[in-house]
């Protein structure tokens, strides 16, 4: 797999009990890489389309503006299938163990070399 060209980049905002962040993906083809919480939280897609999976499952296309259900310890992941994605994820900020919600699993990806 290659490295995108651009990373996706992320945005904190803590308020009112609400952990938010936003995930801002610039190109289409871009993999945000399968994880789960210990808390069931909500994934916002506000702009673009993104395709999503909860582990093998696939979850199908979700186009915005539409919330997606994630439960806790369920991994899930989202392949952008345009450019200019926005997803925000929110969070209960009285589950917070540190400044972010406590990551069950996560997968990390192996890119080609240049």
């Amino acid at each position: 797999m290659k490295r995108a060209e651009h990373q996706p980049e992320r945005s904190l905002c803590l308020y009112a009990g609400i952990y938010a962040l936003t995930w801002t993906v610039q190109d289409r083809g871009t993999l945000l890489p399968q994880h789960s919480h210990t808390w069931p939280h909500i994934s916002y897609v506000v702009s673009g389309v993104v395709r999503a999976w909860c582990g093998d499952t696939e979850l199908g296309d979700f186009v915005a503006p539409c919330a997606i259900k994630i439960a806790a310890h369920e991994m899930h992941s989202f392949l952008t299938m345009t450019d200019n994605v926005t997803i925000l994820c929110l969070h209960n900020a009285d589950h917070l163990e540190t400044d972010e919600p406590a990551v069950a699993a996560e997968h990390h990806l192996s890119f080609e070399e240049d």
